[in-house]
């Protein structure tokens, strides 16, 4: 995607509706914002997008389809980000929205018409949405390989911690270790891409997993010997799964730190949602019997993942973060979501909502009746020494000393 100027000031709306074009103007300008509209877009060129920060585009233009627009917006030196509108339906709006963000840009919202002007503004000023994609970082594999087993080999991989609360109390019941994000001596790295050249090689992946665990059963001592209790929750690639005495390893390293291994979560990631072999099934039975909590990630990604729920001995199920966002402009992904909830709540499982970064989110998750929520509006990932330097003022929100569901759910 396209990195845009924050302020967000020079919009352009494409919309042949003269008197909404009038309304819109004045209220964006009202509002400090620079704006105009063209009601005629058949002679619209790549190049008149140079100086528009923000384009709100009727997808149903008088003879110029809403998606030649589109079409043109790859080819400008600088494109605008998007707001979509039309009165066709929900569904064009998020096939329009989805062509869109394939094609590399930026999808700020959509308003199905007709639309309240304050909805559009409320767009343009949105606090809480996440950070845009930058630029990969210019090194190559073999580079980010070498970072890698130098940190490895220093014990000095960054891991960091994003807290899970309990969605009705938002009290503190854990967190799930993540790669920082970032490798010495070249500074930010995605930690997609760290992952992606770990896996090239299954002994490194291996060493990765272990490292990460390590920390990560370390981190779970350390907030319980602060008074906090919490699972923790460590992506597990079936690749590493499926090594020899792999589980007797993870067994090794947790009990180690001295906690115990039901405390754990694994979380399944993507290729185990396709792999249904004697293999892969033996090895996730065999880590659920050496007491090990199993999460299936994802959920609501694909419908293969959706399917697996009734084939893997998972304990819980994490709503995607992708179908949180969605749910916030479109009706069926918010039936999808709820859904998802009922199913969870059907098959005995404790339900996680990704994502989740604005109230409106938590609401969602709420009136669904979802048990755990992580995301921006709870904490970004941290650093573990930060995070638990605020689990104070979670505890505030303390109720009683209940069992949580995912105690609850083990023991049955």
């Amino acid at each position: 995607m396209i990195e845009r100027n924050p302020k967000r000031r020079d919009i352009l709306i494409l919309d042949d509706d003269a008197d909404l074009d009038v309304e819109l103007i004045q209220m964006l300008r009202a509002n400090g914002l620079l704006a105009n509209a063209e009601t005629d877009a058949t002679q619209i060129r790549p190049d008149d997008f140079d100086n528009v920060d923000v384009l709100v585009l009727d997808l149903k233009l008088p003879n110029v389809d809403g998606t030649d627009i589109l079409a043109l917006l790859p080819d400008c030196s600088r494109p605008p980000a998007l707001i979509l509108t039309t009165g066709q339906g929900e569904g064009m709006l998020r096939a329009a929205s989805m062509a869109a963000e394939r094609a590399g840009l930026t999808v700020l919202g959509a308003l199905p018409k007709p639309f309240d002007p304050d909805a559009l503004l409320a767009l343009l000023n949105a606090e809480n949405r996440a950070p845009l994609a930058r630029p990969e970082n210019a090194l190559s594999d073999d580079d980010i390989r070498a970072a890698l087993v130098t940190a490895l080999d220093r014990r000095s991989l960054p891991v960091a911690f994003q807290p899970l609360v309990d969605a009705a109390a938002l009290r503190f019941e854990g967190a799930e270790a993540l790669l920082a994000g970032h490798l010495d001596p070249f500074g930010p790295i995605g930690p997609d891409r760290i992952v992606a050249v770990a896996a090239g090689d299954v002994a490194l992946l291996v060493r990765l997993t272990h490292d990460v665990l390590r920390q990560a059963a370390s981190a779970c001592a350390a907030w319980t010997a602060a008074g906090f209790s919490g699972d923790v929750s460590v992506n597990l690639p079936l690749d590493v799964l499926l090594q020899p005495a792999e589980v007797d390893r993870f067994a090794a390293i947790v009990d180690a730190a001295g906690i115990a291994r039901g405390r754990v979560i694994f979380e399944l990631t993507e290729d185990a949602l396709y792999d249904t072999s004697a293999a892969a099934l033996g090895a996730l039975i065999k880590l659920r019997l050496a007491g090990f909590a199993l999460a299936l990630d994802d959920v609501g990604q694909r419908q293969s993942g959706l399917l697996q729920l009734a084939n893997l001995p998972v304990t819980e199920m994490k709503i995607d973060l992708e179908l949180v966002r969605a749910a916030r402009t479109w009706e069926k992904a918010r039936n999808i979501f709820s859904s998802l909830g009922d199913l969870g709540h059907r098959l005995g499982l404790t339900i996680v909502a990704e994502g989740v970064e604005t109230k409106e989110d938590l609401a969602l998750a709420r009136r669904n009746k979802v048990h755990y929520v992580q995301g921006y509006l709870i904490s970004r990932k941290k650093p573990l020494r930060e995070l638990i330097a605020m689990l104070p003022v979670l505890a505030s929100n303390l109720t009683d000393g209940s069992k949580s569901q995912r105690e609850t759910g083990r023991e049955a």
